[in-house]
């Protein structure tokens, strides 16, 4: 039987997984061997979270650190997706196995996500490699763009989104009302502390002080501001190595942990290869909804333009009909991140 310490201590390690604006939707049930992972569903109601897939794909990074830290403690664990109780992502039963040394143990901790310019040259062959070779267990699709002409068409189509933000008062109030403003709101809460973002102090002020208000938003659109955010967010994105997604094929919610899995997978290991990476996803997801026609908070202009931007971003990663975008992201050599999103404790109940 699995012991009850050593499964708390491997979740309080595993919750250092990556989440949309940092919202850790999970909590846990231990019944003896068993691990019950629950989703929060109130955690991230963004339109971004298209029927919670944002979230399956934060629980599969989750997951695989818990597999990851689960072999290095001499466990093995045994995982079946969403079990047949409500809210319940994965069922995980824990039987006693030979220790098994995890070279990416260590990077669950330092992994962040980091907002920087990159530094301007490509990837080295070697950490390419190992990176595609880190989810070779995984039915999962890695895709990464060098070429800067597709990098330029790539920056402009998902700079999009900051224009988005700026123009639909659902996304602008989301986004403002998980902003962290001091790193003791974000302990006792969480959300994005605003240190992480990666603002330059002027943009810092103006995040404080006047956008996070609708109504002056509003008033800044009348001479352009949210037409002119693109410009801005897009030279940030072409500050990058590579463009990556991880491509799903089947678009069920399974296929969305399993990506997740993947993807947090490419994250440590670039983690330890001294690599830094920043997920961009918005897009996908909102194309999500649209192909859906779950578009009621969408107006027909932004309908149209994320049809075209995502028609630029399927192009380049020459994605087939049936195939879909769980994780875009920029890779690439930055600075270190000299401050991190912090997590809470885990939620467990004994059972």
């Amino acid at each position: 039987m699995a012991n009850i310490n050593t499964l708390k201590r491997i979740l309080g390690d595993a919750v250092q997984a990556p989440s949309g604006d940092n919202s850790q939707p999970w909590r846990f049930e231990i019944r003896e061997n068993e691990l019950y992972i629950y989703n929060i569903t109130e955690s991230d109601s963004t339109l971004y979270n298209f029927r919670q897939r944002g979230s399956y794909f934060a629980h599969g990074a989750l997951i695989e650190n818990i597999y990851i830290l689960s072999l290095a403690l001499g466990y093995r664990a045994d995982i079946s997706y969403f079990p047949g109780i409500r809210e319940c992502t994965a069922k995980i039963i824990f039987s006693e196995s030979s220790s098994i040394p995890q070279p990416l143990i260590s990077a669950i901790a330092n992994r962040a996500t980091n907002r920087n310019p990159y530094e301007e040259k490509g990837l080295d062959s070697s950490h390419k490699k190992e990176i595609f070779d880190s989810i070779l267990s995984h039915p999962i699709k890695l895709h990464l763009i060098e070429d800067k002409d597709d990098i330029d068409l790539l920056a402009s189509s998902v700079s999009l989104n900051e224009r988005l933000i700026m123009e639909n008062q659902q996304m602008h109030d989301f986004l403002f009302g998980v902003i962290r403003w001091s790193l003791k709101e974000e302990k006792k809460k969480p959300g994005l502390y605003i240190k992480t973002m990666g603002l330059p102090f002027p943009v810092e002020f103006l995040f404080r002080f006047l956008l996070r208000y609708w109504n002056i938003v509003k008033l800044l659109n009348i001479v352009g501001f949210s037409r002119s955010l693109p410009k801005q967010t897009n030279k940030l994105y072409k500050a990058s190595s590579a463009l990556g997604a991880i491509i799903v094929r089947k678009n069920n919610d399974r296929e969305f942990i399993l990506a997740g899995r993947a993807f947090q997978r490419v994250w440590l290991t670039a983690t330890n290869l001294g690599l830094v990476i920043h997920p961009i996803t918005a897009l996908p997801y909102l194309m999500q909804r649209i192909n859906e026609n779950e578009t009621e908070s969408l107006t027909t202009k932004h309908i149209n333009l994320i049809k075209g931007a995502y028609k630029n971003i399927s192009a380049i990663f020459t994605l087939e009909s049936d195939e879909n975008i769980a994780m875009l992201f920029r890779i690439g050599y930055g600075p270190k991140m000299l401050v991190r999103s912090s997590k809470l404790a885990p939620k467990v109940v004994i059972k």
